[in-house]
């Protein structure tokens, strides 16, 4: 059995922004918890990814569409291949849903 996970204390060993920390894999996917502060790069992943807010508000910078925003409770996934970068303002805490492969992006 694995140990369980708690998303405050983990939250508090969140150093920079965007920095990614495991809570745990099911089957192909990982979640990671990550707090978003500024604005990341455009990039694109072979894979969806899934976006979760649960504390603030982030923006989902679509680089041929929309902007979508996300408040906490709210999730949007990007799907494989579309160009977007993510962003807040004012600070957000955020559990990314993400490919086991995808770790290191």
């Amino acid at each position: 059995m694995e140990p369980k996970q708690s998303i405050s204390q983990t939250a508090s060993l969140l150093k920079e922004p965007f920095q990614h920390l495991p809570l745990g894999c099911v089957d192909d996917y990982c979640v990671y918890l990550t707090r978003m502060e500024g604005a990341y790069l455009y990039h694109q992943h072979p894979k969806d990814e899934m976006y979760l807010v649960l504390e603030g508000e982030i923006s989902i910078d679509y680089a041929d569409g929309p902007t979508v925003v996300l408040r906490a409770g709210e999730s949007l996934v990007v799907r494989a291949g579309e160009r977007h970068r993510s962003r807040s303002e004012s600070g957000a805490l955020v559990l990314m849903f993400k490919a086991r492969d995808m770790f290191a992006q």
